[in-house]
């Protein structure tokens, strides 16, 4: 029934617009609850480093039913706990995380960034301070994040090489079933000495990452992978070893020294990895 009604819809060219106008809505009517439920409780505790708000909680987040067996069966780090949501601007986990490390290890002012499907708080404070070229393979998706976002396929990019200072691809090679050309076509076209935030979700757990080759079952793949449109879990060992195969320096950043920057309620068992091309 879903994809009966989508394919008109996107014949139309109405597919897009009507998504974003329905998360639109979806954001203002729980942003609008989340500051009713949360007044008065802001003050103390964790900070959101986009509106700069305390709290001595944030709003918790977990995996929907048929997502949660393969996500509490692998231990999989993957953006769910409790103290997720900012109260007050929505800034999720991931995107603070982010930030945290761009501020303190990357500094992004000033510098060409490539940004892969443009997160709704990182992409408008990435873009005050530098030179931003928001892609995504749907970008129809991200229109109402930046309007000029364009169709890139990561695993083909039409850039020359060592165009970017710095590529984010945040939550996304999780997505992509060729992910190793991903990785290597990030890699031409970073500069040298260039970095990239390409974090995702993994498994400490986890001696080899699960995947299966050409899968396309929504229903199959959240029960294996924990989300509908996944493709795999990482193990994180393997993870790191696909970065390095594609000629990048890996360098973890543990959980402890990040609480140690900032607590912007980052999710306490995930590392960071700041990933740099060899100058």
């Amino acid at each position: 029934m879903k994809k009966a009604l989508t394919r008109p819809l996107k014949k139309l060219g109405l597919y897009h617009p009507l998504q974003s106008a329905y998360r639109a809505a979806l954001r203002s009517l729980s942003g609008t609850w989340y500051r009713i439920q949360y007044r008065g409780k802001s003050g103390k505790g964790h900070a959101c480093n986009f509106c700069n708000q305390r709290f001595g909680k944030f709003i918790p987040s977990f995996p929907a039913p048929e997502n949660a067996a393969a996500i509490e069966k692998h231990h999989v780090i993957a953006g769910y706990g409790a103290n997720i949501i900012c109260p007050n601007c929505q800034s999720t986990a991931r995107e603070r995380l982010a930030r945290l490390c761009l501020d303190h290890f990357i500094h992004p002012a000033g510098k060409k960034i490539l940004h892969i499907s443009p997160e709704r708080k990182l992409s408008p404070y990435l873009r005050s301070v530098a030179d931003v070229f928001s892609a995504d393979l749907q970008p129809g998706f991200y229109r109402d994040i930046d309007p000029s976002v364009q169709m890139v396929d990561l695993t083909k990019m039409d850039f020359s090489n060592g165009q970017f200072d710095l590529v984010i691809a945040n939550h996304v090679l999780e997505h992509i079933s060729n992910d190793r050309d991903a990785m290597l076509e990030i890699f031409r076209v970073l500069k040298p000495g260039g970095r990239a935030v390409l974090q995702v979700p993994y498994s400490t757990k986890l001696s080899d990452t699960i995947e299966s080759a050409g899968i396309s079952d929504p229903c199959w793949q959240s029960a294996m992978y924990g989300q509908e449109d996944h493709v795999r879990i990482y193990a994180l060992d393997d993870y790191m070893f696909r970065l390095e195969e594609a000629g990048f320096h890996v360098k973890v950043v543990q959980p402890g020294e990040l609480l140690r920057l900032s607590d912007v309620a980052q999710q306490p068992e995930e590392c960071f990895l700041l990933v740099t091309k060899p100058a």
